[in-house]
């Protein structure tokens, strides 16, 4: 398969990007002006502008109308938004995003068992009384909100900020596969078993049994949503 072709405007925005890196402007800094960067990367100040915009999309720089363009803070998240963005309907895309998602979260599982505190079980145990109260009311929103809580706050408790990032990266893409299966009752109910399940293996600090469950629960999800798009 050939390379895909790169415009001009993407070729000035890697190379302001690896500027940036370079440690040249930092977060917070306002570029040089359009006619500054006209003459550096040598092209004209439509390109430029195309590239800026780019980079504004993708949350690296912020650009203030009348004022100019500043560095912004660097988020992972912002990068993998468009990506997963193009991904959330194919079968490929759903058996991809469940693979990454089963050895991000069922790793996490087994990390928060072995370091939770009695205030994470006491957040969990909350955020299971919401769901609960969801299913009582037929509110699969509510439900969804708080199941996409729940896994966020288990990777929380592993305390590791790349897990946490990661998990910060899928939220987009997760919030609507959760809301797609939880439109099934039963499906509710057996999400609603499998977290009250996970929740006992991590009080007891069951930290293999725990990543099982995870494993077992995404498995499941990805086979409902992958069956739902077979004609």
């Amino acid at each position: 398969m050939p390379n895909k072709k790169k415009y001009k405007y993407d070729i000035v925005a890697e190379q302001i990007l690896e500027e940036i890196k370079k440690g040249r402007w930092k977060i917070g800094d306002k570029l040089p002006p359009e006619s500054k960067l006209v003459e550096e990367f040598e092209v004209s100040r439509v390109c430029l502008r195309e590239s800026l915009k780019k980079l504004n999309v993708l949350g690296i720089l912020d650009i203030i109308q009348g004022d100019g363009t500043y560095i912004s803070e660097i988020n992972p998240e912002k990068f993998m938004e468009p990506l997963f963005s193009l991904m959330s309907v194919s079968e490929t895309s759903i058996q991809d995003i469940y693979d990454a998602r089963i050895f991000l979260e069922s790793g996490a599982c087994v990390l928060a068992a072995k370091r939770r505190t009695e205030e994470d079980l006491k957040k969990l145990r909350k955020m299971l009384e919401r769901m609960d109260e969801s299913i009582s009311f037929n509110d699969s929103a509510a439900f969804s909100k708080y199941d996409q809580k729940y896994h966020e706050a288990i990777v929380g408790i592993t305390q590791n900020k790349i897990l946490i990032m990661l998990m910060g990266m899928f939220k987009s893409i997760t919030t609507i596969y959760t809301n797609n299966l939880n439109q099934n009752v039963k499906v509710i109910y057996k999400s609603m078993l499998d977290h009250r399940e996970l929740y006992y293996a991590i009080e007891e600090k069951n930290d293999k049994f725990a990543g099982q469950i995870m494993s077992a629960h995404l498995e499941r999800s990805r086979d409902i949503l992958t069956k739902a798009l077979l004609p």
